[in-house]
Parts: structure tokens; sequence; C-alpha cells
């Protein structure tokens, strides 16, 4: 039998860590929200070119707020599984963020966007990731559970004309992940061997080369 020991302040960290999923999930489902009903005056659609060439499905919207702001929601399915090693590398992940267009060229003449940009996100996903290591599946683990993460992102997008462009970005901030530790084969492969166990980063934790569609000009 197996008896775990906790103090007050791993009492109040684990319940820090179960209030951080809801509030992530709301912020990202207001976004959808005020986008849908907002008012808004033009939309985009989108499309992440690499994750697109390595066949996970994605999708984005951008709606306009003002001449300068707009809010950008994502979302992409990474779907990989290896029957043979029985390796995984499944990622369900969704993220939302509100720009801010330093001096957009072509909004008065078809309710585009282009040019530099910045401003805050959010993102949220769960993951399912197995890997082979050393040519041995005995010696190898598989990782399933959540994160979360918020940062900075710095763009650029290029209008090629008023209906397609180029937006390319990249997202700097914290990321908490809180998983399950499993072996990769074996036995016991749906036994975990640890719970719950985190890992924080600090850094790069997005990036995005996408094309985009004007839908209203």
């Amino acid at each position: 039998m197996r008896v775990e020991i906790r103090t007050w302040n791993d009492v109040i960290f684990m319940n820090k860590e179960n209030n951080m999923k809801p509030v992530v999930r709301y912020i990202l489902l207001v976004s959808v929200l005020l986008c849908l009903f907002g008012g808004v005056r033009a939309q985009s659609v989108k499309v992440n070119v690499p994750l697109w060439l390595t066949g996970s499905p994605n999708i984005g919207f951008e709606y306009t707020l003002t001449r300068q702001l707009t809010v950008n929601a994502e979302g992409a399915w990474l779907p990989y599984m290896f029957k043979k090693n029985e390796e995984v590398f499944r990622v369900l992940m969704g993220a939302a963020e509100l720009r801010y267009y330093w001096n957009p060229q072509n909004f008065y003449t078809n309710d585009s966007w282009d040019g530099f940009y910045i401003g805050p996100y959010a993102m949220y996903g769960t993951f399912n990731i197995g890997l082979l290591k050393h040519n041995d599946p005995l010696r190898s683990y598989r990782r399933k559970g959540w994160g979360i993460s918020g940062g900075i992102t710095f763009g650029y997008k290029y209008a090629f004309n008023s209906r397609l462009a180029l937006d390319m970005n990249i997202g700097v901030g914290y990321a908490h992940f809180q998983y399950d530790k499993y072996k990769l084969g074996g036995e016991y492969v749906n036994f975990p061997l640890e719970l719950k166990k985190t890992k924080q980063w600090i850094g790069p934790t997005k990036f995005g080369v996408s094309l985009t569609y004007n839908i209203f000009r």
C-alpha cells in the first residue's frame, strides 16, 4: 500500500492547477463568442501551411474589431499513431489572441489588415505522446495529459491582393503541462507509472505560417 503525505503548500499548488484549466477554457470560449456575436465588420479564414503539409488538420479565423484591433482564433489536431512500436503523437489544441496592427495599409480599401502586429494570446491543449527511444519499447515512455500557455504574439501579414495574404507569427510566453506517465510497450502499457507530473517552459510556445482568405471585402 502506498501512502502519500502532502503539506499545506502542496494542497494550495494542486488547487491552483485545478483552477487554471477552467480559466483558460473560459477565455477561449469568450473570445470565440465575441467574434461570432460582437458585431464584427470583417473576417477571414486561414490554414497553417506547415501543419497541413504534415497531415495535421487545422483552421483559424480572424475578426476585425477596429482599424487596428482584431481577434484571432485557431485550432489544430495532430493525429499520428504508429502501430509497429505502439508510438503515438496526438495533440488537440486551440488558441485565441488579440492583435494590434501598427499601420494596416489596406483597411480602408478592402477591410484587410497587413503589416506588423503584436498582442496577447492564450492556448489550451491535450496530448498523448510516446516515441521510441534506444530502439527499446520497455525503456521508452508515453505521456498523456494537458497543457496551457499564455504570452505575447509577434507577427507580420503580407497581403497579396484584396483576398489572399500570408500570415507569419511566433508566440513567446509561459507554458504549464500536467500528465500521467506510462510505459510505451510491454505488459503494463496501460498502467500509469506516475500521476499528475508537471513541467513548465518559458520561451517560444507557438508559431504559424498561414495562408488567409478574406471573406468580406
